[in-house]
């Protein structure tokens, strides 16, 4: 019975640090919860035999994702209008998948390494864990949100994300964690001198966070750009009605009509026309006149017709040059389902609008305004630090048009501007974020916010953006440093351990 009380407390416990991870990312921003939750969770798996491991981390899993993607409910449920019931089962199925990644980290590192020393602590825990956010991001498509490293847009150590990226940033993080463990294991044991050293260390890491800040890396090219941002706050439920595109088409057009000639770049959030460009051809037409004319560029979202009874997501230019971008990476059950055409149903049950969507190639040449370089996204995309980066020194600045109105009054607007961010970071360049109903902001090369629209109102965003050049060590060597350093770490976690127990063999033979 003591025994089943001591399991259910701490699985209570790594439950609640989980859902206090939540509160690390934006919209709350408590950062150093980024460090203290993980080290509370490797504190708990210190005695823990490799199964525990698997079930603590599962419950950690558990509070942190049900707290931090919520929202997914509200997509299902409130705009895809299935029922309350089947919409929990969906995202629950979603979270329980998403709470396996922590808890694999915690078999894996109790499992091969079970003694509570360096190895384990500072070596094998951090590679673990930033592995397994690298295959998140890739693992049946994807699922690269709430990284630990994107939790620090505003502390120290988003100075590595333009050497490391995102994953560098979680790495300093996870250090953090476990030298902070070690140390106060290391003072119990009144190894005081060793417990200062990884005092120091862990200082060291975030004072060399704060000094890379102070690398400017990018330099501005040319003069600032005038740019016009439209929130347009078109319900969600209305967006895609057949009887409510003409709201569309008339705010979108009386929003813009007094910025033209009077900004250089106007834009317009993904799928403003929420039409395919085909059918609404007169329309877009009589907006390239207004742009050619008055000598402003329009980019807008808008579906494009593909092969088939298919569409792409679409980026177009109006004015000078015409040209589009085409969405990359689709949402999985969101803007597609693996062979929709076994499973046409899924999308009438779900209410989902323009449901056969198909990507467009993996690469693609930046949009451009005069000699201006625009490194385009479309919603979701912002997110894959592989599937943005580049390594050309002549992009000018980063745009994501997106339609976050799908999460309602969540969570969600935050953390994907918190992305945004992110991505600013790696690149040291400004970042574009346009949105439907918010949050539309301009983002400087620093990673902080120059201007924002306030949510869920209509508005106009007018402000300036300066092209840069140059390049960031990140968009010259993009992941393979980092993946080599968590490489580096696990062997020098497997060689600690060799080591460990080759001598405490000896031992026993003298003994």
């Amino acid at each position: 019975m003591k025994n089943w009380l001591k399991m259910l407390r701490l699985d209570l416990a790594a439950l609640v640090l989980g859902m206090l991870l939540a509160f690390a990312f934006a919209p709350y921003n408590i950062f150093p919860l980024a460090v203290i939750s993980p080290a509370g969770l490797l504190a708990l798996w210190l005695q823990a035999s490799p199964r525990r491991a698997f079930c603590l981390g599962f419950m950690f899993g558990l509070g942190f994702f049900t707290a931090g993607v919520y929202w997914v409910f509200h997509s299902i449920h409130v705009f895809g209008e299935t029922p309350a019931a089947i919409a929990a089962i969906i995202t629950g199925g979603l979270i329980a998948a998403l709470a396996c990644f922590p808890a694999f980290v915690g078999y894996l590192t109790n499992r091969y390494f079970p003694f509570p020393n360096t190895a384990k602590l500072v070596y094998a825990f951090p590679a673990i864990w930033l592995l397994s956010e690298w295959i998140r991001s890739w693992v049946f498509t994807g699922f690269p949100w709430l990284f630990l490293g994107y939790s620090q847009t505003t502390s120290p150590l988003k100075g590595y994300a333009p050497i490391f990226s995102v994953y560098g940033v979680s790495l300093a993080l996870l250090l953090t964690s476990a030298l902070l463990v070690q140390g106060i294991l290391q003072f119990k044991q009144k190894a005081y001198r060793s417990g200062y050293l990884s005092i120091l260390i862990l200082t060291a890491i975030w004072t060399a966070g704060g000094l890379l800040n102070l690398i400017p890396w990018t330099k501005p090219n040319g003069d600032p750009i005038s740019i016009a941002l439209i929130q347009g706050n078109i319900p969600q439920s209305l967006k895609w009605s057949p009887d409510h595109i003409q709201l569309s088409f008339d705010r979108y057009t009386q929003l813009t009509q007094p910025l033209w000639g009077k900004n250089q770049l106007i834009i317009w959030p993904e799928a403003a026309i929420p039409m395919p460009l085909s059918d609404a051809a007169d329309f877009v037409n009589a907006l390239d006149r207004k742009a050619k004319a008055s000598g402003s560029q329009l980019i807008l979202g808008i579906p494009v017709a593909a092969e088939g009874d298919n569409y792409y997501n679409a980026v177009i230019t109006l004015g000078a040059r015409n040209e589009i971008y085409v969405k990359r990476r689709l949402v999985p059950f969101g803007e597609y389902v693996p062979s929709y055409p076994l499973f046409p149903w899924f999308f009438h049950f779900m209410n989902i609008p323009m449901a056969n969507m198909v990507p467009g190639k993996i690469r693609q040449q930046p949009l451009t305004l005069d000699h201006v370089k625009i490194l385009t996204s479309l919603c979701y995309e912002v997110a894959y630090p592989e599937l943005i980066y580049s390594n050309d020194r002549t992009i000018s600045f980063l745009l994501t048009l997106t339609n976050d109105a799908w999460f309602g009054n969540s969570s969600a607007q935050a953390q994907h501007l918190q992305i945004a961010q992110m991505r600013a970071l790696e690149f040291k360049r400004p970042m574009v974020f346009v949105s439907n109903d918010g949050i539309t902001a301009i983002i400087g090369a620093d990673g902080n916010l120059i201007a924002t629209a306030p949510p869920h109102e209509v508005f106009v965003l007018n402000g300036k953006v300066q092209p840069m050049i140059g390049l960031t060590p990140w968009m010259r060597n993009g992941s393979d440093p980092i993946l080599f350093i968590a490489v580096i770490l696990l062997i020098a976690a497997v060689r600690s351990k060799t080591i460990s127990e080759n001598l405490n063999g000896r031992t026993v033979q003298t003994t």
